[in-house]
């Protein structure tokens, strides 16, 4: 076959990026020919290495309506069996109007939890014409096929990520290290740093010798060495930076804290448990709640509150039989993330998109629209195509714009409220 897949930014590190690449690679070793498609630099360097023969092609990506015809250009030059759009973002709206009218086959493979999507960074509306133009649909979570609607779900397959691991694992504390919790990931709000800092504060006075260590780099560092310095604990408080070897942060660890609220599949959570770590995460995160098994291979909190996480953080380190037995059993739930098995069943759905290559979903966008499903989705596609900016609705890019540029937006707020409109308004109102 010849896949073609968008791995966006290459230079970053992430979930998302390293599933997406890890699948480019694994299917490049099963002999297929790989197009990857990326808005990083030509002259950049991969934050995750790829094997010779793998051919890039470099795109701008600002979703604009303008770019779409240049990619769409260098996607039929291609001439790929079928596109993977991996995200966890609505940047899918872009590809799909890069790829209609080409023929190609759509795989839609969707990254985050899809309740949070629509919710905080999509709408329902656009997502649902977008599963309904897609030739199939990929979705890490069963509990996450509950979001599409039910005349779609056939052709939804629900593969979780792979997870290798690696050969010079150690399984259990390493006791030349001090007894610590980790927490590995992305730094940004949703993953809540914070509130782990403020939880791990509340009893670091009934376990001395234990230590709290932050790997990974983002967006929201800032906040979390404000809270460090808030922290009675601060001296035994360590943030690392990024790790390229985190098996090595897994294998020194004792315990594992994933405190976000949101989760698209949780990756450090497989990789916690094949370290055979007790992992504490909070109940209400979804794909967490899938993942662990309270008190049999993790902990759920209840609420997620510092007090909450502090407790069930302390029952873990009191307690090392409870530590050792669920640790055993994280292994033995990890055991069904093996790559060999993830990576069949994604060999199997590329070749099902494929087969609908040159009568694919998006075709029907020109075609009269059969049920009242049609229509909507249809509508709908038809007006994010016409949008200047495919991603974004016009009252959006406003928003975002003085978003970047608050000098600005004081500027004409000032103007505004110092106008001879304005002030005639004034007059008028106090008469």
């Amino acid at each position: 076959m010849h896949i073609a897949i968008d791995l966006g930014d290459i230079t970053t590190a992430g979930g998302l990026q390293k599933v997406s690449t890890g699948l480019a690679i694994e299917m490049h070793q099963r002999g297929h020919k790989l197009s990857c498609f990326t808005y990083s630099s030509p002259d950049s360097s991969p934050f995750f290495p790829f094997p010779d023969g793998i051919h890039f092609e470099y795109y701008p990506f600002s979703a604009d309506r303008r770019t779409v015809l240049p990619v769409r250009s260098k996607l039929i030059s291609c001439a790929p069996d079928l596109f993977i759009c991996p995200t966890s973002h609505n940047n899918i709206l872009f590809w799909a109007a890069v790829l209609f009218g080409t023929d190609i086959p759509l795989l839609y493979s969707e990254h985050s939890d899809p309740w949070k999507m629509e919710q905080e960074w999509w709408n329902k509306e656009e997502r649902n014409a977008i599963l309904w133009a897609a030739d199939a649909i990929h979705l890490l979570l069963p509990p996450f096929l509950e979001s599409v609607p039910s005349h779609l779900r056939s052709k939804c397959h629900i593969i979780g990520n792979p997870v290798a691991q690696p050969e010079d694992i150690y399984s259990g504390h390493n006791p030349t290290y001090p007894p610590h919790i980790l927490s590995l990931g992305r730094l940004e709000a949703n993953k809540q740093i914070s509130l782990l800092i403020e939880a791990f504060d509340l009893v670091a006075n009934d376990f001395p010798q234990w230590e709290l260590h932050i790997w990974g780099e983002g967006e929201d560092e800032k906040n979390i060495y404000r809270a460090i310095e808030r922290a009675s604990s601060a001296n035994r408080i360590h943030c690392f930076g990024l790790t390229r070897t985190p098996h090595k942060q897994f294998s020194k660890a004792t315990i594992f804290c994933i405190p976000s609220r949101i989760e698209g599949f949780g990756l450090v959570i497989i990789e916690a448990f094949i370290h055979e770590l007790p992992t504490v995460a909070f109940q209400a995160c979804t794909a967490a709640n899938y993942l662990i098994n309270s008190g049999e291979n993790g902990l759920l909190v209840p609420q997620m509150t510092a007090a909450e996480l502090a407790h069930s953080l302390r029952s873990l380190m009191l307690d090392e039989t409870l530590r050792h037995r669920i640790g055993k059993a994280a292994k033995i739930s990890a055991q069904a993330y093996a790559p060999q098995h993830i990576y069949d069943q994604w060999e199997k759905l590329i070749y099902t998109t494929a087969s609908h290559k040159g009568h694919t979903q998006l075709n029907k966008l020109r075609e009269p629209a059969v049920t009242p499903i049609d229509i909507i989705a249809q509508k709908t596609l038809y007006k994010v195509f016409s949008r200047q900016n495919l991603m974004l609705k016009d009252s959006q890019i406003i928003k975002r714009f003085f978003r970047h540029h608050p000098k600005l937006k004081r500027i004409i707020k000032y103007i505004v409220q110092n106008s001879i409109f304005s002030k005639l308004n004034k007059g008028l109102k106090r008469q």
